[in-house]
C-alpha cells in the first residue's frame, strides 16, 4: 500500500512537493504497522497455533511492550502527517480507524469486509487531496474502491477459510465457493465502474482498465495453482492497484 501511495503521489503531481511525497509516503507506512501491530494482538492466541513464528508467540514481546509499541507508531503516523492541510489529515486518520476497528471489532463478524472496503477509496482521496490534484472523476473511485475492496478481503481471507472457521469472519459464513463467486462479482463489478466512469472522458484508461479487469478473469480460475495458496489474492491485489492507477491517471 506504501508503494501505490508513492506512485499515486507521481500521477497526481509529475513533481510532487518532496515533503508532502514523505509525509504520505513515510505516514501510510506507520499507518499500517500500526494497524498490523494491533491485529497480531488480537490474534495472539489463535496465531499460538497456525503462526507460531510471531514475536508476541514466541515470547519476543509481551502484549504490554506490544501496546506501548502500537501506540507509537499510530502517534508518529499522526504526528507525521500533521502538517497537511485539515481534510487529507482527517482522512489518513479516517482510513487508520478502518484498519483499527476491524483489528477490535469486525474482523470475525460478518462485516468483516467493511473497513477495507472503506479504507481502499480513501488512498487516492487522501494522496490528491494533500497534493491539491482532486478532480471531479475521482469520486467515481468511491463506489469502484468500495467494491474493489470487498474483493480483496474475501481473496485475502479465502487461504484460511478453514483453519479460522470458528471465527465467524464473512468468508467463514459464506463458505469457500460463495465466497470466490462473490469477491469475482465484487471484482468484475469495480472494472465495470471504472470502464463505465471513463468511457467518454477518458476513452483510452477505459480500454486499459477493461485489458486489465479481462486479464484478471482469464487468471483468476488457475491463480492458486499457479501462484499458489495466496495466488487468487495476488491476482486480485495487483488488479486493484493497476485499476486504480489506471483510474487517477485520467485525472492528472
Amino acid at each position: 500500500m506504501t508503494a501505490t501511495t508513492v506512485a499515486m503521489a507521481f500521477v497526481a503531481d509529475r513533481s510532487p512537493d518532496t515533503g508532502v511525497l514523505l509525509q504520505l509516503g513515510l505516514g501510510m507506512l506507520l499507518y499500517q504497522f500500526t494497524i498490523g501491530a494491533a491485529n497480531d494482538i488480537m490474534d495472539v492466541a489463535e496465531d499460538a497455533s497456525i503462526k507460531p513464528w510471531k514475536p508476541l508467540v514466541r515470547g519476543d514481546l509481551t502484549m504490554e511492550q506490544a501496546t506501548r509499541f502500537t501506540v507509537v507508531l499510530a502517534l508518529l503516523g499522526l504526528a507525521l502527517t500533521y502538517s497537511l492541510p485539515l481534510v487529507p489529515w482527517l482522512i489518513g486518520v479516517g482510513g487508520l480507524l478502518c484498519g483499527l476497528s476491524y483489528d477490535f471489532w469486525l474482523k470475525r463478524t460478518r462485516l468483516s469486509w467493511l473497513p477495507l472496503s472503506v479504507a481502499l477509496p480513501l488512498v487516492p482521496a487522501w494522496v490528491f487531496t494533500s497534493l491539491g490534484a482532486w478532480d471531479s472523476v475521482l469520486w467515481w473511485l468511491f463506489p469502484a474502491g468500495i467494491l474493489a475492496g470487498i474483493a480483496v478481503h474475501l481473496a485475502n481471507e479465502l487461504p484460511d477459510a478453514e483453519a479460522g472457521a470458528q471465527h465467524g469472519g464473512a468468508v467463514q459464513r459464506m463458505g469457500v465457493r460463495r465466497a470466490y463467486g462473490a469477491a469475482m462479482t465484487a471484482l468484475g463489478a469495480s472494472v465495470s465502474v471504472c470502464v463505465i466512469a471513463l468511457a467518454f472522458t477518458a476513452p483510452f484508461q477505459a480500454g486499459v482498465a477493461a485489458i486489465v479487469g479481462a486479464a484478471a478473469f482469464i487468471s483468476a480460475p488457475r491463480a492458486t495453482k499457479v501462484l499458489g495458496r495466496n495466488g487468487l489474492f495476488g491476482v486480485v491485489t495487483m488488479t486493484t492497484a493497476m485499476l486504480g492507477v489506471v483510474f487517477v491517471s485520467a485525472a492528472s
